[in-house]
């Protein structure tokens, strides 16, 4: 029995990007289909006015904590494999750093009056906002290291178990205190969850990756982190801006109808896009525990974003109606030809993602903001030159002819990078 589950355990470790993509698919999957359970048991158990103001104050934290994470999790994905000794003091740099960025960004907020809308003057509640944000900021890291550390199987447990244990609280606290009740839902699954998965990586996965690893690589300095780390972060900031900014051009010139039908169309045509940049991070990480195996590593991250493409593709181009007609008939009728023409431009999708895997690979991540300005830029001007006359599709070409813009310039580059690979010609900038 040991001997076969040692041989089982070698093929797989062959295949990992495809395990571990595997791994972070179920998890998504799983958090999506118990976030709708939750939001739908919510809306029966809580008032629409204490839903929206608990949906509004998560919101925001997730945003805070975006910002707040100051892009470690990339940090982690590409240094923590080859840090070895060096390891527990990166993960703990990290977490302090955000932690302390939370707390800021947190308490700005709270200062600038913006949580009125979600909670009236309290000091217990405006607590609670700020703990949250910081919770979530270390519940979206330790994510980032369990990937690291190539165990993406407890990430699916984790985010699967925190999803049923809010849907739990959810049910006693619903109709607590204009919707703070939902943000303890939340809030205490949050704080148990940290405290199990950070003894398990302190405990137990950060030793035995400190044992088994190889003589740790010469960190960058704090200069070179922070150099690393803004343009991820700018890049970020971008993406987050074009989502919303897109948002409130379909509010203001379609109204309110128009976005929600544009909103849960987006949503849909995101997961094969989120699963496509899951791959992308797990590329980082094995090529940073295996450069040798870079090329093996490309490979099999090419075949798993184009089959998550082709199928998504293939099914969700033919079967849009049906799969919008799950939410309502005017969402399939309004959204239809926009979720086809958003799944069309996943091609340019799997181009940047395996572009920005390899820029980070080869340090070269500034060039990842210019990627964003590129899109940004495009996008936006096709959204408003054609909206009046197409209404929400023109959402779905904008994207599309970013996609094409995306394949077109950095094709190219990605090809003639991989090509390196062969040669043994690549350049590493650390």
């Amino acid at each position: 029995m040991t001997t076969r589950r040692r041989r089982w355990t070698r093929i797989l470790s062959r295949y990992r990007i495809f395990t571990n993509a595997l791994a972070l698919m179920i998890s998504a999957a799983g958090s999506g289909i118990l976030g709708l359970l939750y939001w739908g048991i919510g809306a029966h158990l809580a008032s629409p006015n204490a839903i929206g103001r608990a949906a509004g104050e998560i919101a925001a934290v997730t945003l805070l904590s975006t910002f707040a994470q100051l892009s470690f999790g990339s940090v982690f994905q590409r240094f923590l494999p080859r840090a070895a000794e060096k390891s527990r003091g990166l993960v703990v740099t990290g977490y302090a750093t955000s932690m302390v960025a939370a707390l800021a960004v947190g308490v700005g907020y709270l200062s600038l009056g913006f949580t009125r809308r979600f909670f009236p003057s309290s000091v217990e509640w405006s607590l609670l906002f700020i703990v949250t944000v910081v919770l979530y900021t270390v519940f979206a890291l330790q994510d980032s290291v369990l990937i690291s550390l190539r165990v993406s199987r407890w990430v699916a447990l984790e985010n699967i178990l925190f999803g049923v244990a809010k849907l739990a609280l959810l049910i006693p606290l619903a109709r607590y205190a204009l919707g703070q009740g939902v943000v303890l839902s939340w809030t205490i699954p949050l704080a148990v969850t940290i405290i199990a998965v950070n003894w398990y990586i302190f405990a137990r996965r950060l030793p035995d990756h400190i044992r088994t690893s190889p003589v740790a690589e010469p960190l960058p300095t704090l200069k070179r982190m922070l150099s690393l780390s803004i343009p991820q972060f700018a890049g970020t900031v971008l993406s987050l801006l074009s989502t919303s900014v897109v948002s409130l051009i379909v509010i203001g010139k379609l109204g309110a109808v128009a976005n929600a039908h544009y909103y849960l169309v987006a949503q849909v045509a995101f997961t094969p896009s989120l699963f496509i940049w899951s791959i992308s991070r797990l590329l980082v990480v094995e090529v940073s525990h295996e450069p040798d195996e870079q090329r093996r590593h490309i490979r099999q991250s090419i075949i798993a974003m184009g089959a998550v493409m082709f199928v998504s593709v293939g099914i969700g181009t033919v079967f849009a109606h049906q799969i919008l007609d799950v939410f309502g008939s005017a969402y399939a009728d309004q959204g239809t030809t926009l979720l086809r023409l958003l799944l069309l431009s996943l091609p340019g999708s799997v181009v940047a993602a395996l572009y920005a895997a390899l820029a980070w690979i080869d340090g070269r991540v500034w060039f990842l903001m210019v990627r964003e300005v590129i899109a940004l830029v495009i996008n936006l001007s096709i959204v408003l030159f054609l909206i009046s006359r197409h209404g929400i599709n023109s959402v779905g070409f904008a994207a599309l002819i970013t996609s094409g813009v995306e394949f077109a310039l950095f094709l190219p580059v990605t090809m003639k990078r991989i090509g390196a690979v062969d040669s043994g010609t690549q350049e590493s900038r650390w």
